[in-house]
């Protein structure tokens, strides 16, 4: 059988086909492209909707604690019932979060220093967030950088008294700078009350700068005065009654940003849960060293043994005579208990830090002694003094008194011939008589909102509450 020849392709097909060829491939190319691109896009929308439903997941649950704050201070959910006893286990409410519904879950428990917990979890979409806020309720006493329960008296020029905020978030606070039951009584028209033309120096806080701490800082000019003041409180200068008004204040001297507010009482003060301290001080073992060396010196085996911080009176006036003898510098740490009063001779020096002072009776400062209590920003909840019973505290001729905390007495904070007080936190007396007397000399109180925070104080169960929140953050 004959074979046939076959004849090669004319060029001109070569090239069609390989053209095909080429045109295939880019079609494959670009289908793969559009397949990997769709896949890309698919998986970007999929992740921008789980951080859309994750933020509102989070939104959802901060509105559950601001719901429980809200509900804390003022009324439970039905509306029949204060809220600061409101303990639910599972308390739920559905929310709009955009187009998409959100539900929160509350729950709140106690905690042995008096704070409430606050857990809120947030639901979008099938994501759960959670938040837990620590809180005080704290009484609205602590709003006023100084608050007396009876009355608060400046004599003798040149007596300056000065009531600033402190710290980010203060500026509006205190709510009152002053607070009394009783009555403001000022001697003279010369005594100084936020002066906006005088610029005194204090020590740092417990939450300036570091460079801040190596000396002196400069306070916020005062910005007005606030004045708190029951129903029947007097209000005078000399002996000028009522009605002595803000204008006549202004006409006197003092600044022209004056309010002077009146309620029928004053929020009532908290009281102080003596066992909560007396544990904290007998949990202290920071000053077993200067127990024991006290306790040599004076020849006291048991203080030379002993390893809390909870002492009785004749304990610590060796720990004093001790340090007095030494002229060294020594140092008390964390929260110290004394069951009676504390007595600094003149000149001498006491500091505190990390902690504070509560004692069962007076402190009396004799001239030119020194007492300062000084917090971290760890610490800044804590008080600086607790002075209870008969608890005064007493400033003499060229004493000096530098504080971070609330400054908690039964009776009067007196200072006198040319004493100086440096306070960061709030003054607040319980008691009856005067509360607070400025005579020749200087205070500067820079109120900390976070005296709202101080452990160991109960409020009575039928008195409003202040929520404020110490701590914030996401649990698992």
């Amino acid at each position: 059988m004959a074979m046939r020849r076959l004849r090669p392709s004319p060029p001109g097909n070569r090239e069609t086909g390989v053209v095909l060829l080429v045109v295939l491939i880019i079609l494959l190319v670009v289908s793969g492209s559009s397949a990997s691109f769709i896949w890309y896009m698919n998986q970007q929308q999929a992740r921008a909707g789980s951080r859309f439903r994750t933020a509102a997941a989070v939104a959802v649950a901060e509105g559950g604690v601001h719901r429980a704050l809200a509900v804390l201070e003022t009324l439970t959910p039905d509306g029949r019932a204060s809220g600061r006893g409101w303990r639910p286990e599972a308390y739920s409410e559905i929310v709009r979060v955009g187009p998409l519904e959100g539900r929160f879950t509350v729950s709140i428990t106690d905690t042995p220093d008096g704070a409430v917990l606050i857990t809120s979890a947030g639901e979008v979409g099938g994501v759960t967030r959670r938040l837990r806020a620590r809180v005080y309720l704290a009484s609205r006493a602590l709003l006023a950088g100084i608050y007396g329960a009876s009355i608060v008296r400046l004599e003798k020029p040149p007596a300056a008294t000065f009531v600033v905020p402190y710290g980010a978030g203060a500026r509006d606070l205190p709510w009152a700078h002053i607070a009394a039951e009783h009555g403001l009584w000022m001697a003279t028209a010369g005594v100084s009350l936020n002066d906006p033309d005088a610029r005194p120096v204090a020590g740092p806080g417990p939450v300036d700068m570091p460079d801040a701490t190596k000396g002196a800082v400069l306070p916020p000019a005062a910005a007005g005065l606030r004045l708190l003041l029951a129903a029947a409180a007097d209000l005078r200068v000399d002996e000028v009654f009522q009605p002595l008004g803000a204008q006549r204040l202004r006409a006197m001297g003092f600044p022209h940003e004056i309010t002077i507010a009146r309620t029928e009482t004053l929020p009532a003060p908290p009281t102080v849960d003596q066992g909560f301290y007396q544990a904290r001080a007998s949990a202290n073992t920071g000053n077993a060293a200067l127990n024991q060396a006290a306790g040599r010196y004076t020849g006291d085996g048991a203080l030379e043994r002993k390893r809390d911080s909870l002492y009785t009176e004749e304990e610590f006036e060796r720990l004093l005579r001790y340090l007095m003898a030494e002229q060294r510098e020594h140092r008390f740490e964390g929260i110290i208990y004394v069951r009676g009063r504390v007595v600094l001779r003149s000149g001498q020096r006491l500091r505190v830090v990390e902690g504070g002072l509560v004692t069962e009776g007076a402190i009396y400062m004799e001239p030119e002694a020194t007492l300062e209590i000084t917090h971290s920003a760890a610490t800044r909840t804590l008080p600086a003094i607790i002075a209870l019973e008969k608890g005064e505290l007493l400033l003499t001729r060229g004493a000096r008194l530098r504080t971070h905390g609330l400054i908690y007495i039964t009776r009067v904070l007196e200072l006198t011939e040319g004493s100086e007080a440096d306070i960061v936190g709030a003054v607040l007396s319980s008691g009856k008589g005067f509360s607070f007397v400025n005579s020749d000399s200087r205070a500067v109180i820079r109120y900390d909102p976070a005296v709202l925070g101080t452990p160991g104080l109960r409020v009575a169960g039928d008195e409003p509450v202040v929520a404020w929140v110490a701590a914030w953050e996401e649990v698992p």
